[in-house]
Order: C-alpha cells, then structure tokens, then sequence
C-alpha cells in the first residue's frame, strides 16, 4: 500500500514579504517571510514534526531557511542546498506584477502560456532549470538510505519537478496552484507517483494564490 512506501514531501516555504507585494523574487537574496508566513511556517511545523523523515533538505533563499527553522526550530539538521533555489529571473527580479503587466502585456501572458518561448535578460534558461531540478531531486533520493525525505524549497521548483514526473510539457509549468507553506507528497516506487498536492490541512486560514511570477522568486 501507498502509505508503506517511503515518500518525499515537497514543501513550498511559507508566504515572503514580496509574495505579499506581489514582485518577482527570483534569485533576489534577503528576503525575509511575512507575518502571515512566519504564522504559516509555526503551523507547517506540526504537520513536519509528525514525519518521520530520514533527511531534511531546504534551499539556502532566506524566505526558505526562515520556514525550515520557525517550523522545526534549531535541533534538527537541515543539509541547505543551493540547488534547491528558484529559477533566477533576471531583470524581472525586484519588479511588481502589475509593472510587468503594464510594461510588457503580451511577453507576460505568453510567459504564463508558453514560457519555454520567452527570454528574460538575465534569467536562467528555463529547461535547465528543470534539468537542475530533476537532477538534484534524484541525487538526493538515490543517497537515502530507505527513508522518508523532506525538501523545503520554492513553487517554481515543485512545478517543474512534477512537469517531469507526470510527463508533462514544459510549458505546462504553471498548469499548477501551489500555495505557500504547502506540502506536496511523491512516493518512491517503481517510478515517483504524485499521492498529494498542495496540501494546507495544516494551516487555519485561507492562503494567497499562487502564480507562475510571484512564486518563481
């Protein structure tokens, strides 16, 4: 049965001050969790603490680490990985939704629709982004030892990871609504198979939206 097979938890960290505002984040360093996500985070931490998790993992992004330590405090070991980052977005970073709509209308709408056909200066190739993805993913899975593994990273990392266990186009990518402070559950069996998505029971309140620019920060 599903529940005796180990798993991996992907966890978006909670709600950031420019999550909030609603600017591109990117690669951006020093930026910090919200109010509201430093509640979200202490709330993700009794969902955490009830997994008997072999390994926990975390990108080095402030907004994740913040999560990671106000949900499961300092004991525990927490190997940080700059693998684990967001997809970097060049110019883009540090600038609001609503500029970008305002600015460039046509090349946003396509970046939600086909975003393997736009060219941020600056930003990370979107294919090896995914490429990263995969690739630190499945190196962490193959170095357990058996058990189960928790990942606190971003939205745009936990898209591109099921795009490509699910068989999905890259283009797809924001085919998802991930929420902050969300736990996503992938069992390892004879190939890694979605068993939940986005999972809040944790948390008491209704979350913000997610989309495809404010969470690949």
């Amino acid at each position: 049965m599903d529940r005796d097979k180990r798993k991996i938890y992907l966890v978006r960290h909670a709600e950031s001050v420019w999550n909030a505002e609603r600017k591109v984040q990117g690669t951006c360093p020093g930026i910090l969790l919200s109010e509201l996500g430093r509640e979200q985070a202490r709330l993700l931490g009794n969902r955490l603490k009830a997994i008997e998790a072999e390994a926990i993992y975390c990108s080095d992004a402030e907004r994740a680490v913040e999560t990671v330590r106000l949900a499961l405090g300092n004991g525990r070991k927490i190997t940080l990985m700059q693998e684990l980052r967001e997809l970097s977005l060049g110019e883009w970073e540090g600038k609001s939704i609503a500029d970008l709509w305002k600015e460039e209308p046509s090349m946003i709408d396509r970046w939600y629709r086909e975003p393997t056909k736009v060219k941020v200066k600056g930003a990370e190739d979107i294919s090896s982004f995914r490429d990263r993805i995969v690739r630190t993913i499945e190196s962490i899975s193959k170095a357990s030892n058996g058990g189960n593994i928790i990942i606190v990273t971003h939205g745009g990392v936990i898209c591109a990871y099921l795009t490509h266990i699910l068989g999905m186009n890259l283009d797809d990518l924001w085919s998802f609504s991930l929420p902050n402070a969300s736990v996503t559950t992938i069992i390892i069996d004879f190939k890694p198979r979605l068993r939940s998505f986005g999972d809040t029971a944790h948390l008491r309140s209704e979350e913000r939206g997610f989309d495809g620019i404010s969470s690949n920060c």
